[in-house]
């Protein structure tokens, strides 16, 4: 018997402080809360798809020790945030400038589109990227 994914259902991340992320999280990418609890935090984005905050057992201190990613934003391993359009990908850099977040990568096009990496306050790379519908037409 075989499976096929069809989509990603939830992605979770652990968190040094669980009040400072939702603050990143809903003032720096819009995200709004669709639950939170004492422990977790979940934002509804799109139709099907959740993203969650987890409390690092132990507070910031055992996931500063445990847990912090150590390359800050070096690293390839990261995930992306769909952007609408690609001038909302320099307009968002922007918005992360004057908010004095640590961009890693500047905002850039490509031939598929473009975006931009930065740290959110656990020290994981994150990217709000446009992917140009037309480019995969051809």
């Amino acid at each position: 018997m075989s499976f096929q994914v069809s989509g990603i259902n939830h992605f979770g991340l652990s968190v040094a402080n669980l009040d400072e992320s939702i603050t990143f999280y809903t003032e720096v990418l819009g995200l709004k809360v669709s639950e939170k609890r004492e422990h977790d935090c979940f934002f509804a984005l799109g139709d099907s798809s959740v993203f969650a905050l987890l409390q690092y057992p132990g507070g910031k201190e055992a996931f500063d020790k445990e847990m912090r990613p150590s390359k800050k934003g070096k690293a390839f391993t990261h995930f992306g945030f769909a952007a609408p359009s690609m001038k909302d990908v320099f307009t968002f850099e922007k918005l992360l400038e004057d908010k004095g977040i640590e961009i890693t990568k500047k905002a850039y096009e490509r031939w598929d589109g473009g975006s931009v990496y930065f740290t959110d306050p656990n020290g994981y790379t994150l990217e709000f990227i446009y992917f140009d519908p037309t480019t995969h037409e051809k």
